[in-house]
């Protein structure tokens, strides 16, 4: 039986738009999703916020990204959030999978994420297991010095740019409503033990 490809809205709530650092875990995420054999569109916020109603309804899915700013998401997503709270728990948004990606240079990236999730869930988004992750600086920097190494103990706890599979697999899996949904590596050692 042949699967029918359902229809992912990516919305990119970054000030860099298409070229910021967002736009590496967008590309990243094209690539997993084209092996779903998914329909992609791209609303780049900052560029570009016209004719929502229509691409918020094509969507059988969505991922929602954006950088972080000041413990926050970028003025685009603000301005998308609060354009779109006419649709919210509306067919627009009911029960919909929805995924989020986060980079943060240093610090408040999961927090954005956190609260993003919760937002979009009283919107009335559905927030699949495993479908968020934040891509920091200071992650990138650690997996780019280990690449000749071996791998540390504790990478296991960090978000990797390889994790992204797995985000897009668990929004597949909820936009075909099936339940087959994967988990990343977790350090199970001792997660108590001491790392400083």
């Amino acid at each position: 039986m042949k699967t029918v490809k359902k229809n992912i809205l990516i919305i990119n709530g970054s000030l860099g738009g298409a070229i910021g650092n967002t736009s590496v875990l967008i590309e990243s995420a094209q690539k997993y999703l084209g092996q779903h054999e998914a329909n992609i569109d791209i609303l780049h916020l900052e560029e570009n916020q016209n004719d929502l109603k229509n691409k918020l309804s094509w969507a059988d899915g969505f991922i929602f990204t954006s950088g972080t700013y000041w413990d926050s998401w970028g003025s685009p997503m603000q301005r998308f959030l609060e354009t779109c709270t006419q649709y919210e728990a509306s067919d627009l948004f009911l029960y919909k999978p929805a995924s989020v990606m986060i980079t943060m240079h240093s610090v408040g990236g999961k927090g954005v994420l956190s609260r993003l999730q919760g937002v979009l869930n009283t919107m009335g988004l559905a927030i699949p297991p495993m479908s968020g992750l934040v891509y920091s600086l200071s992650s990138h920097l650690a997996f780019s010095l280990n690449k000749d190494q071996t791998p540390s103990d504790f990478s296991n706890d960090f978000w990797s740019l390889e994790d992204i599979e797995i985000v897009v697999h668990n929004l597949m899996t909820a936009v075909h409503h099936k339940h087959d949904f994967k988990c990343w590596p977790v350090d199970r050692k001792d997660p108590q033990r001491r790392w400083l």
